[in-house]
C-alpha cells in the first residue's frame, strides 16, 4: 500500500468521525488515554490539598474528574476507574512511607484503593438510577444524554454520593483514619467548626457536595436548553446553588462559634508545663552510646528550664531509646538522672517511655512490652501511667502475623509486637488538670480523645516522636490531623515532639504558642510548629475545669449514621428503578420472540 492511500484512509477516517452522531471517540484510546490522566490527576490533588503543599482548594475539584468519567460506566468499568483514581491519590497521599520501608506505599495503596473503587460502582449505579427514569434508559444513550433530570433529583444524588463517601472514610477509620478529604481544611477554622458535631465527616461530607454539584452543573450547562424553556440561555445549577448557601452557613456558624470561644470561662485553672523537644534522630536499636547522649541532651535541656518554676516538664514519645525501668547501665542512669532532677527541684516529669506491663502478683506469664507514657510524682517514683492503645500497623506489631506467609513478616517486620494499653482514664497531672493521653500515632484515632473527654479530660496530651521521618511530609500531616481532635471534644490540645510540632491547639483548632517560630517578610514573627529543630519552652494554659461536653463527645458518629440511612434510602430507590427497567426490558424482548 503507497503513501497516498494511506492518506486517503486516514482522511476517510477523519471524515467519518466528524460525521453527526458519531460515537468513534467514546471507544477510541485517545478517549481512553485522557480519561486514564484526568483520573491520576483527581487523585494527585487530594495529595497536594494537604502539608507540605496545602494547596487546600484542590480539595475542592479532586473527585469532579472521577464523577465525569464513571457516570455511565458499567460497574466493573467504574470499579476501575475508582481504583485508578484510589491508587494515585493514596500512593502518593502515603508516599512519606517510604522512610520506613520502600515497600510500604506499594502494599498500602492497592489495598485502600479499594475503597474509592467501591464507592466508584455504586455512584455509577446510582447516578443512572436515580436521575433516569427506566423509560429514559430503555430508549437508549441519546436519550439519556439529552434528558435533564429534574434538579431536586441531582441534589438527592449529591446526597446519596457524599453520604456514601463518608462511609468509605468511616471504613478506612478502622485501618488507618489519616488525610481524609476534611484534613485539607485543617487551617479553615470558620468551616471546621461542624466537626463539634458531625465529626470531620461532615467537612469531608461539605466538599464531596460541592464537588458534585460543581460538576453537575458544569455537564448540565453543555447540553442544549429544551426549547419549552422561551428565552433561557442557560439552566440554572440548583444544586450547585443551595450548596453555595450551605457552605455560607457553615462558615457563618464557624465564625460565631469562633467568636465565642475566646470568652474566657469562669471557673478556670492555671497550667504551666514545660516541654523539651530534644530533635533526635531515630534510635530504637540505639547503641548505650546513642541512648546516652539523647539522656545527656534532655536532661541538659530539662535543667535549664528548670529555674523558670514550671508546673511539669514533659519529653516526648521515647526520648531516650531504652526504658526507663529496664536493667542496663544506661537505664540506671536515666533513672538516677530523673529521680535527681525530680528531687532537688520538687518538680515532676512526665516522659515516654518503653515500659512492661504490671501485671498482678501470681501471674507467670512474661509481661507484654508496652509502649507508655510514665508520670513521676514529686517524689521521684512512677504514681500513673497511660499505654499506648491503638498500635501502629508495621511498626509496633504486625496485623494478622499469624496468618501471613513468612517472607511477608520479614518484609515487612520491624521486630517487635508491643501489648496494647486498655485504659482511657486521664493522669492526674496537677490540681485540676487531667490529662486524655495520645501516644504519636493515636492523636489521628478520634474515639480515643473522646472516650478521654467523655471521663473527665479537660487537656488532651500528645506526646509524639517523628523523628522515623526526618525529611517527609509526615510531620506536618500528623499535626494537621490532630487538629480536629480539639474542635470534637472542645478541649485544648498540648502536643510535645521530639523534632516538630510542640505546640499548643486551642479548642477551636488554632494553634496559638509553639516551640519554633519563624519570621515572615514583614517581620512579623508567626508560630511555626512545621519547622524542626531542638527547642525547650514552657507555655500557660487556662484549662476549664469542668468543660462541658460537645455534641460529637456525648453522641459520637450520629452523622454516620444519618449517612447510613441516606445510603441505604437511595440505594432501595435506585434498586427499584433498575428492578423496574429490567421488567420492562423483559417484557419487551418477550412480546419480541413471541
Amino acid at each position: 500500500m503507497g503513501k497516498e492511500d494511506t492518506k486517503l484512509k486516514f482522511s476517510d477516517a477523519l471524515r467519518k468521525a466528524e460525521r453527526a452522531g458519531n460515537e468513534a471517540f467514546r471507544i477510541s484510546w485517545r478517549r481512553r488515554g485522557i480519561e486514564l490522566l484526568a483520573l491520576v490527576f483527581g487523585g494527585i490533588l487530594t495529595s497536594i490539598a494537604v502539608p507540605d503543599l496545602n494547596w487546600s482548594v484542590a480539595i475542592w475539584f479532586c473527585i469532579i474528574p472521577l464523577y465525569w468519567i464513571i457516570r455511565f460506566k458499567s460497574p466493573f468499568k467504574a470499579w476501575l476507574c475508582g481504583y485508578i483514581w484510589g491508587l494515585a491519590a493514596l500512593f502518593t497521599g502515603f508516599f512519606w512511607l517510604r522512610e520506613i520501608q520502600p515497600a510500604i506505599p506499594f502494599m498500602i495503596a492497592p489495598i485502600l484503593a479499594v475503597l474509592p473503587a467501591c464507592w466508584s460502582m455504586l455512584a455509577a449505579f446510582l447516578h443512572r438510577n436515580l436521575l433516569y427514569p427506566a423509560a429514559t434508559q430503555l430508549r437508549g444513550f441519546d436519550a439519556v444524554n439529552s434528558y435533564l433530570p429534574a434538579p431536586w433529583k441531582e441534589f438527592i444524588l449529591a446526597l446519596v454520593l457524599a453520604a456514601l463517601w463518608c462511609l468509605s472514610e468511616w471504613a478506612k477509620a478502622w485501618l488507618l483514619p489519616w488525610n481524609f478529604l476534611s484534613a485539607s481544611q485543617w487551617q479553615n477554622l470558620p468551616l471546621i467548626q461542624i466537626c463539634s458535631y458531625t465529626g470531620t465527616y461532615g467537612v469531608s461530607f461539605l466538599i464531596v457536595m460541592v464537588n458534585i454539584t460543581f460538576a453537575m452543573a458544569f455537564i448540565n450547562g453543555l447540553k442544549p436548553v429544551p426549547k419549552a424553556i422561551p428565552h433561557a440561555r442557560f439552566r440554572r445549577p440548583l444544586p450547585f446553588i443551595i450548596m453555595m448557601f450551605v457552605m455560607m452557613a457553615v462558615i457563618m456558624f464557624g465564625s460565631n462559634k469562633l467568636r465565642r470561644s475566646r470568652v474566657p470561662a469562669k471557673a478556670q485553672v492555671q497550667f504551666s508545663p514545660a516541654l523539651i523537644q530534644g530533635d533526635i534522630s531515630q534510635r530504637r536499636q540505639a547503641s548505650n552510646a546513642e541512648a546516652q547522649e539523647a539522656l545527656d541532651i534532655y536532661t541538659k535541656m530539662s535543667k535549664a528550664v528548670i529555674p523558670r518554676k514550671p508546673d511539669i516538664i514533659i519529653w516526648p514519645e521515647t526520648a531516650v531509646a531504652y526504658p526507663y525501668r529496664g536493667s542496663g547501665i544506661v537505664c540506671r542512669d536515666y533513672r538516677f538522672q530523673l529521680f535527681s532532677m525530680i528531687r532537688d527541684s520538687g518538680i515532676p516529669f512526665l516522659i515516654g517511655t518503653i515500659d512492661f506491663e504490671d501485671l498482678p502478683a501470681g501471674t507467670t506469664r512474661t509481661p507484654g512490652v508496652t509502649n507508655a507514657a510514665l508520670f513521676l510524682g514529686k517524689s521521684g517514683e512512677p504514681v500513673a501511667k497511660y499505654e499506648k492503645i491503638q498500635r501502629v500497623p508495621f511498626g509496633e506489631y504486625v496485623p494478622f502475623r499469624q496468618y501471613l506467609p513468612e517472607w511477608l513478616v520479614e518484609m515487612a517486620d520491624m521486630g517487635r509486637d508491643l501489648t496494647p494499653g486498655k485504659s482511657f482514664t486521664p493522669l492526674q497531672l496537677a490540681p485540676g488538670v487531667k490529662a486524655g493521653m495520645a501516644i504519636c500515632f493515636e492523636s489521628v484515632f478520634d474515639y480515643i480523645a473522646r472516650e478521654e473527654a467523655r471521663r473527665g479530660a479537660n487537656l488532651l496530651l500528645v506526646i509524639s516522636n517523628d523523628a522515623w521521618y526526618p525529611t517527609s511530609s509526615e510531620p506536618a500531616q500528623h499535626l494537621a490531623n490532630a487538629v480536629f481532635r480539639t474542635i470534637e471534644t472542645g478541649l485544648p490540645m498540648l502536643r510535645v515532639g521530639n523534632n516538630s510540632a510542640s505546640c499548643l491547639i486551642r479548642p477551636n483548632g488554632e494553634i496559638t504558642d509553639s516551640l519554633m517560630n519563624k519570621k515572615l517578610p514583614n517581620g512579623k514573627t508567626v508560630v511555626a510548629p512545621e519547622v524542626r529543630g531542638r527547642a525547650s519552652g514552657i507555655f500557660t494554659i487556662m484549662l476549664e475545669l469542668e468543660p462541658e461536653l460537645t455534641f460529637y463527645t456525648r453522641f459520637g458518629n450520629l452523622f454516620i449514621a444519618l449517612c447510613w440511612a441516606l445510603s441505604v434510602a437511595g440505594t432501595i430507590i435506585a434498586g427499584l428503578v433498575w428492578y423496574r427497567k429490567k421488567a420492562q426490558l423483559l417484557k419487551v424482548t418477550g412480546k419480541v420472540t413471541e
